[in-house]
């Protein structure tokens, strides 16, 4: 597993950090609020496009080949606005950054389920997702903080760079050091299986899943991209923003040490929801504070609610997924997490342009955190109904 996570960790620091990177950048050269929903959308809409055909040829080909490619476009993409600090140059970082951490991040996925000795060993597998989750709360925290900090101790060039040193630096590693067994998936699952890969939602384990992906990762790319708007806004400097987000991932560090324990005792599907309800209580309140340490308080709780969910998550999805479609399945997933942070920046960018005419000081971005908030929780209500409907509670 040290190999993984640290791939890992060099590709979610290279993305995390470019994305805050960007969004302050595009917001110093004026850009319109819709000009950074479009720049955080173009993040995923390409993946969104073509997640289930990287899935396909992950689990054709392996995951050395697209790892490469990945981390070579990550870099690439980060460090080109460092070459010409222009909107034109953001969009390129966007799309190119974002199309190279989905293909790192499937094979991460996939490397992570299959790194148990045995194939039934759940306890190993939701194991192996704590430490990848852990692995992104520490990229999580690192990523925004030394954006922040790098920009106001040196400058958007520089911050940047070292983005993207940090996506090369991965590249290089798996380049030089380490290389993972793969089993082709023809001699993995018979002919008959191999569908469309939205056949899977057909399976109402997954079905409700899915749905539950859909609304953490809401969840935690329009904390993402509301917290710097808010925190400009509020007149915040970068790297309190950048604290405010770090205090995000310092929280999700700290409850994926612990949620070994947690797991013992609660059900996946019970986490699951207490993450989504955690999240309509923090983007309610988040408009009413506007000191650095109130707002960091909101996204810490945030963290920790939501850094519980995702790893259950993909425990979850390895566990319901057939035989030998496991990449296939998390290319379902990453696109619709990608189809998701593609529309909700924009749809947020041109309300937020739009509310921007007609209310002026902190609460200009309030009717957004409060319909998010309404939004997560008719989902939360909904997944629940839908659980009852289906068998209950437990995942075990």
């Amino acid at each position: 597993m040290g190999p993984i996570i640290a791939l890992a960790i060099c590709a979610h620091t290279a993305l995390g950090a470019g994305r805050v990177i960007v969004t302050l950048a595009a917001i110093k050269l004026g850009a319109p609020t819709f000009a950074l929903g479009m720049l955080l959308a173009l993040y995923s809409f390409f993946p969104m496009l073509s997640a289930v055909l990287a899935g396909r040829w992950i689990d054709r080909d392996g995951t050395r080949t697209p790892m490469l490619l990945g981390f070579a476009l990550l870099a690439l993409g980060t460090a080109a606005p460092a070459l010409e600090l222009e909107l034109r140059a953001l969009y390129v970082a966007s799309v190119m950054a974002g199309m190279g951490f989905l293909l790192v991040h499937l094979p991460i996925q996939k490397l992570t389920g299959e790194a148990v000795d045995d194939h039934a060993d759940m306890a190993g597998r939701t194991r192996n997702f704590g430490w990848i989750a852990v692995a992104y709360s520490i990229s999580g925290f690192v990523g925004p903080l030394l954006a922040g900090y790098a920009i106001e101790y040196g400058s958007f060039r520089t911050a940047f760079l070292i983005a993207a040193a940090i996506g090369a630096t991965g590249g290089v590693l798996l380049y030089l050091r380490w290389r993972f067994p793969h089993q082709p998936r023809e001699a993995m699952i018979e002919p008959e299986i191999r569908v469309s890969a939205f056949s899977l939602l057909e399976l109402p384990d997954l079905r409700r899943l899915f749905v539950a992906v859909v609304m953490l990762s809401s969840a935690w790319d329009v904390h993402l991209f509301l917290v710097p708007i808010q925190g400009a806004k509020l007149g915040l400097s970068p790297s309190q923003i950048g604290q405010v987000l770090a205090a995000f991932g310092i929280a999700t560090f700290l409850i994926r040490i612990v949620l070994p324990v947690i797991n013992r005792r609660v059900s996946e599907w019970r986490v699951i929801n207490s993450a989504l309800w955690i999240a309509v209580v923090v983007f309610a309140a988040y408009p009413l504070m506007a000191h650095v340490g109130a707002l960091m308080m909101l996204s810490f709780v945030l963290g920790l609610g939501l850094g519980g969910g995702q790893p259950m998550v993909m425990s979850l999805l390895h566990r319901h997924s057939p035989e030998g479609r496991i990449g296939e399945a998390a290319g379902v997933r990453q696109t619709l997490i990608a189809a998701t942070q593609t529309t909700l920046p924009v749809a947020f960018g041109s309300a937020g342009s739009f509310l921007g005419l007609l209310l002026g000081g902190p609460f200009t971005f309030a009717p957004l955190f409060w319909g998010f908030a309404g939004l997560i929780g008719w989902g939360a209500w909904s997944g629940r109904k839908e659980q009852k409907k289906i068998g209950g509670e437990s995942d075990r």
